[in-house]
């Protein structure tokens, strides 16, 4: 039976990946979760090409299975089971909601391991574990939106003198605004995208557009003058005035975008 089932099983693998890669030809998704569809987002190439590689080792296992090369079918299954072990822990990492074929093909790939050599894959599980573990480690940037909903947001750190005297002023002004933390990878992918190297950063959304404003003394400038502007404005005309995406990337005030809670100077008092 175990010998049978070293056939039957890389056959069934072979199957269900052939499926799921006919269903993507004719466009349709086994797994339609959010997960499923940033796993094939994150590949370098069309995710199609994963599924070829998959039946290619599934056709290699049945192929090892008929001609009684155990050893060299029992190698493969693990080094099988090591790759998917890589591909299921960055998603998890990345997005807490997995991919459900990834996972029906890593359940396909355990078990023919255990059916092959269930000692190897019990010698299998520390370096599992490394796996996952140390993609937990890593600061990836999470699959998840920091910006909900129109107002404004302040990408911040508590120890930055800078981001103090801005949350400082905010409040006085009576400002409402989210505080977004700079140790967030998501907030901090974000920042360097844009080739911002400085907090605190305004971003303030309306209406699908963003003004984006960095360092405390561009933030105060720009909020003291609007504050006052539509004071007047109020009092004067009641239309409000159109908005417009913006970046105003040039503040220097500010201390150092990191992903650690680090101190640092304030300039002014730097200076003095």
């Amino acid at each position: 039976m175990r010998n049978k089932l070293k056939i039957i099983l890389p056959l069934l693998l072979l199957i269900y990946i052939a499926v799921d890669t006919f269903l993507k030809s004719r466009g349709i998704e086994i797994c339609q979760a959010t997960g499923c569809k940033l796993a094939g987002e994150l590949l370098k190439f069309n995710s199609t090409y994963l599924n070829y590689l998959g039946m290619f080792g599934a056709f290699v296992l049945f192929t090892l299975a008929l001609l009684r090369f155990d050893k060299l079918y029992t190698i493969t299954a693990a080094a099988m089971v090591i790759f998917e072990s890589l591909l299921i822990a960055s998603q998890l990492n990345i997005n807490p909601e997995p991919c459900i074929f990834c996972l029906g093909v890593y359940t396909f790939l355990l078990l023919i391991l255990l059916n092959s050599n269930y000692k190897v894959l019990l010698y299998s599980i520390p370096a599992i574990l490394s796996i996952f573990i140390a993609f937990s480690l890593l600061a990836i940037p999470k699959n998840k939106t920091l910006i909900t909903k129109d107002g404004l947001y302040l990408i911040a750190s508590k120890t930055c003198p800078h981001c103090k005297k801005t949350k400082e002023f905010l409040n006085k002004e009576g400002i409402k605004y989210t505080i977004i933390k700079a140790s967030d990878t998501n907030a901090y992918s974000f920042a360097k995208t844009l080739g911002i190297k400085k907090i605190p950063i305004a971003i303030e959304a309306k209406n699908g557009s963003y003004q984006i404003t960095v360092g405390d003394e561009a933030i105060i400038e720009k909020y003291g003058k609007k504050s006052n502007s539509e004071n007047k404005q109020s009092q004067i005309n009641p239309s409000q005035e159109s908005f417009k995406p913006k970046l105003n990337l040039s503040g220097n005030s500010g201390c150092e975008l990191s992903y650690q809670e680090t101190s640092c100077e304030d300039d002014s008092k730097a200076s003095k």
